[in-house]
């Protein structure tokens, strides 16, 4: 088996590298994600570039803006994917990403700072509507799922690196550090090559031919077949112009839109983007006696590790038996959390003995969210919709995703000051109940092991009725 592992790869190994630098994009947007959790006590230290403390209100701006920029990633790539490329919406992604770190960098006021976040956002929301689908179309069936885990891995890595980095040095030193990473996928995506899918979509079948001959490590003759196949692929999906009223045009697209549309918007009702902005601040309000600066730095760990696993998992278990279990798992712990935080900051109970609860929850709620709630909404998108309709149905999803993760990181902080902290652990607990419940419901199937005829079957409600034996 490692033989065989080994040629693949010597035959392969344009596929990996291509992969892996386009996934390199992420690293240097979950850097930009994580960013805030170190620096928000920076800001409000002596060192900080503003010439004052930021408020609670302005600290939520900085915090959520972000998420607000990722607004305009499927507003620009949706439109221009089947133009201009995926290799090129890519490449454009830099402007907004190096844009993000030169503004932080600089800043001396709010407004810059503001600007930088939005910056960060748009470049994210690019990465995140692209990649994973350039991932997918250079990739053979039997290693796409393997490679497309490299673009959460790597944003992983940007979290720890930003949790890492950020509270043993300066604001200008994490900052730098970001952008001097970040000029490095310049190159990187310069020297990956455009999609075979686009270029046969364009008419463009030699180069194709050549993009397939590297990417497989075979002769013209041995990529024929796959060649032919996109051909095939490309006349059957797209013989008339796609529409957006192809999204609701039967029973089972509106279906699947709304399915996509309410488990994207659960993973950011989930509170994943609140814990990972202001990873530091929860774990001291929450009154764990860790260093909040270890526990960010344990957290990041368990992300990286947890991204390595989940491609066994999801493709072993299925769909529906993930988001029902994960979402049951997220309700309970951090129900647990707002308990917890009750008993301490309301009550002022002794909980020193039990210091370790929040932290092992939390610890806990990143593993279910990344092996479940975190990629199981973008495997339905690719198995629910046809091709003509996917990126439509994608760019939708991650629109309606990111206004969800605007909306509750821009508030989450006011609930908390408002209500008490323990308050917003269970509205965050609650969301991921009603995920649950939602789960274990008839109104999301089981995909796995199902063609797409076979899903689409159940989400228009169609039996297959047997056919009669002639006598």
């Amino acid at each position: 088996m490692c033989d065989s592992l080994v040629q693949d790869v010597k035959l392969k190994w344009r596929t990996y590298l291509a992969a892996t630098f386009a996934s390199y994009g992420s690293l240097c947007t979950g850097m930009s994600m994580g960013w805030t959790s170190p620096v928000f006590p920076q800001l409000r230290s002596d060192n900080s570039p503003l010439p004052r403390p930021p408020t609670r209100l302005e600290e939520n701006w900085i915090g959520s803006l972000l998420v607000l920029g990722g607004l305009l990633g499927p507003l620009i790539t949706v439109p221009l994917l089947n133009r201009v490329g995926r290799r090129w919406i890519i490449i454009g992604s830099n402007v907004p990403l190096l844009l993000g770190w030169l503004l932080a960098g600089v800043a001396k006021d709010l407004p810059t700072l503001y600007a930088a976040r939005v910056m960060w956002g748009c470049a994210t929301g690019m990465q995140f509507a692209t990649v994973p689908l350039y991932i997918g179309e250079i990739a053979e069936d039997k290693i796409r799922g393997a490679l497309s885990a490299l673009f959460l891995l790597f944003i992983n890595v940007g979290f720890l690196l930003a949790y890492a980095i950020g509270p043993f040095s300066t604001y200008w030193g994490l900052t730098a550090s970001g952008g001097i990473l970040s000029l490095f996928y310049i190159p990187f995506t310069w020297l990956i090559p455009e999609t075979p899918f686009f270029l046969v979509f364009k008419g463009k079948i030699e180069e194709a031919s050549s993009v397939l001959q590297k990417l497989r490590g075979l002769p013209k003759e041995g990529v024929a077949p796959e060649l032919e196949g996109l051909q095939a692929l490309v006349a059957r999906e797209f013989r008339v112009p796609t529409r957006i009223k192809d999204l609701w045009a039967t029973r089972g697209n509106l279906k699947a839109l709304g399915i996509c549309v309410f488990l994207a918007m659960l993973l950011q009702l989930s509170g994943i983007d609140v814990l990972l902005f202001y990873m530091e601040e929860l774990l001291e309000r929450i009154g764990t006696k860790i260093s909040p600066s270890d526990g960010t730095i344990i957290m990041g760990v368990v992300q990286v590790v947890t991204s390595c696993v989940t491609p066994l998992v999801v493709d072993r278990l299925g769909r529906k038996l993930l988001m029902w279990t994960t979402s049951l798992g997220l309700t309970i712990f951090l129900g647990i959390i707002g308990i917890y935080a009750l008993l301490d900051s309301h009550f002022k109970y002794n909980v020193e003995p039990y210091a370790i609860i929040p932290l092992l929850c939390l610890v806990i709620y990143m593993i279910l969210f990344t092996l479940g709630v975190g990629p199981v909404p973008w495997i339905l998108v690719a198995e629910m919709f046809p091709i003509r309709t996917k990126c439509m149905a994608s760019g939708i999803a991650s629109f309606m995703c990111w206004l969800a993760g605007f909306v509750w990181t821009r508030f989450f902080r006011d609930v908390a000051a408002s209500y008490g902290i323990y308050t917003a652990f269970w509205v965050l607990a609650v969301c991921c109940g009603l995920g649950f419940v939602f789960s274990i419901s008839p109104w999301l199937p089981e995909t796995k092991g199902k063609t797409f005829d076979e899903i689409q079957d159940m989400l228009n409600n169609r039996s297959k009725e047997p056919k009669p034996v002639p006598v």
